[in-house]
């Protein structure tokens, strides 16, 4: 091998000239593997694109399913707001049978109880409801469902359920908070627990000064005796327990 002469500017090492040597190896080598080994790299590139092709075809059939779920969702909605409750109830269940994992038709399941309630089966509505509660946690939905649970127990003069389903509802400390606190006193009431009811109505009233159902819980307080309270004699509504 020449060695490099004195007046050139740049001097090189070993390993200068083994690298160029190393690529063309290293380009001999992986045409002679390509060569000897064709078969094998044409399986393997067919198999890449094959997985490709699986996570893309999978990917796209999930997107049209749940098209194809929020289509079906769409439809039993508006079929429930034309208060055909019958027809409406049979396609939202075929949605939850045909789609168990998918979040709408677990949302499906909660206007299934809906529309036992709005033909006057409170009975159904109760099992129907209870069901979509063990299957989904979701709190804006998880509250209405509480919140219409108590309806159908009320509506089976299931008094204590119906409280309890309302007190739980208002432990969330979401939209309906106020009126399953409401719910909640009224039933007390209904129970002979006079001190409870009080103190939940004056709960109410301290912590919604302005609520358009003042009067009436002004009233409600009469009915028992009582005068709203200030917001530092007021009690807390205990969660009766699972």
């Amino acid at each position: 091998m020449a060695t490099a002469k004195p007046h050139h500017p740049h001097h090189l090492t070993q390993k200068d000239l083994k690298a160029p040597v190393e690529a063309v190896s290293l380009v001999e080598s992986a045409a002679n593997y390509v060569a000897n080994n064709l078969v094998k790299v044409v399986l393997g590139i067919i198999g890449l694109l094959a997985l490709v092709l699986v996570i893309v075809g999978i990917r796209f059939y999930q997107n049209s399913q749940q098209r194809d779920v929020a289509e079906a969702f769409y439809q039993a909605s508006r079929t429930y707001e034309q208060r055909d409750y019958s027809s409406a109830r049979t396609q939202f269940t075929a949605l939850v049978e045909a789609h168990p994992g998918n979040s709408l038709a677990r949302l499906a399941q909660f206007y299934v109880g809906n529309t036992y309630l709005s033909d006057q089966q409170p009975a159904k509505a109760r099992d129907a409801l209870q069901k979509y509660l063990s299957e989904d946690d979701r709190p804006t939905f998880r509250e209405m469902a509480l919140m219409q649970l108590g309806v159908a127990n009320e509506q089976l003069s299931d008094f204590a359920a119906a409280q309890k389903a309302y007190a739980q509802a208002a432990a969330m400390k979401g939209p309906e908070q106020g009126r399953a606190d409401l719910n909640v006193a009224r039933l007390m009431a209904k129970a002979g627990d006079k001190k409870g009811a009080i103190a939940a109505y004056q709960r109410y009233l301290s912590e919604n000064p302005y609520s358009q159902e003042r009067s009436r819980v002004i009233d409600a307080l009469a009915q028992l005796g009582a005068a709203p309270a200030t917001a530092s004699t007021a009690k807390t509504i205990e969660v009766p327990s699972k």
